[in-house]
């Protein structure tokens, strides 16, 4: 049994000496531990040069280092190049963090201007970079408003150029118009990936407004909207418009363009002709009704009730007719709501 030295006697061992010590002293060192002579520690000790603490040190690591090898797990060679490795990036890691604890004022113009642009306020924008930058060497609020006004007129520059690019790629839109007292708002989306395409206010929401908003996209082939009246117009006329152009402009679509009412209108439309059903049967039933009224009437009177009976037959026949199409209509909902959902059962568009 190895006896270990204590902590406060190897503290003086200093691991430049264990690295010069040659392999034979190791092991004749561990030998004469491992061997439980009497004396063979001391004797040692005195041939080798070295203290028996050391010797002792040297019997224990002897043991650890064959113990190790037979054990099969990773090698010193390896836990050497993995601690190599991770001191490489971890100093490429206080690089990085001194790099970005060092904000230019370039940085912090950028970083500003993507803060408003993700919908974050000037006062969270200031709130942010004081939690980054030193105590007082944050901006403050009136320096964050005057980038983010400077960034917003270079994007509302560079905004001019996209938007000629991608205008001639339209195919569909979304067009809606919303009320803001005193004026409208007129809007379009596009519809895959509900990018907000216009959104342009007053000063009316007529034909000639919604044909100024639809030459934008020359390319435009189909249109999604609530089918009211100046919608309606306005395709019409930016379609005349795109016709008058000629063939000659390549931007120009060739196809026809069309309108179609959305799914928000079909759902509640699709209420109303539900409501308006049911009220068209009750109008039936009540004249039914009164028919029948009007056949004991004449009873009572002793009048022939054969021909107020037929209409009376009639009457009846055709509210029973139309409670069952009011009866059945509702079957058709779940028809409906999968043919206006944007996906099948599988996720498929």
């Amino acid at each position: 049994m190895i006896n270990e030295p204590s902590l406060t006697q190897l503290g003086s061992w200093r691991l430049t000496a264990v690295l010069n010590v040659t392999v034979e002293t190791w092991i004749g060192n561990a030998a004469a531990v491992l061997s439980s002579v009497w004396g063979a520690v001391t004797r040692r000790a005195q041939q080798s040069g070295y203290s028996r603490t050391a010797v002792y040190t040297h019997a224990r690591r002897v043991v650890h280092a064959v113990a190790s090898e037979q054990a099969g797990g990773i090698s010193y060679h390896a836990l050497w190049q993995e601690n190599e490795r991770l001191k490489v990036e971890n100093a490429a890691l206080w690089q990085a963090w001194s790099d970005a604890e060092d904000l230019s004022e370039a940085k912090q113009r950028d970083l500003a201007g993507s803060g408003c642009a993700m919908g974050l306020s000037l006062s969270q924008i200031v709130t942010l970079f004081a939690i980054v930058l030193p105590l007082g060497a944050g901006p403050s609020r009136a320096v964050v408003g005057r980038w983010v006004q400077a960034a917003a007129a270079q994007a509302g520059r560079l905004l001019v150029v996209l938007d000629r690019a991608c205008q001639a790629r339209g195919r569909v839109r979304c067009l809606d118009d919303i009320f803001l007292p005193p004026e409208p708002v007129v809007m379009a989306i596009e519809p895959h990936s509900m990018a907000w395409m216009a959104g342009q206010r007053g000063p009316d929401r007529r034909g000639e407004r919604w044909c100024e908003v639809l030459t934008n996209w020359p390319g435009l082939e189909h249109v999604i909207a609530d089918g009211g009246q100046g919608l309606e117009r306005g395709v019409k006329l930016a379609h005349g418009a795109r016709g008058a152009q000629g063939e000659a402009a390549e931007t120009v679509s060739r196809q026809a363009m069309t309108m179609g009412l959305d799914v928000l209108h079909t759902q509640r439309a699709r209420e109303r002709v539900f409501q308006r059903q049911w009220k068209h049967a009750e109008r039936q039933r009540e004249t039914a009704s009164q028919a029948d009224a009007k056949v004991a009437r004449d009873k009572r009177q002793g009048r022939d009730p054969r021909g107020v009976s037929g209409v009376a037959g009639r009457a009846w026949r055709k509210a029973e007719r139309l409670c069952n199409q009011a009866e059945n209509a509702p079957e058709a909902v779940p028809q409906l709501a999968a043919a206006l959902s944007w996906c099948d059962a599988k996720g498929r568009l």
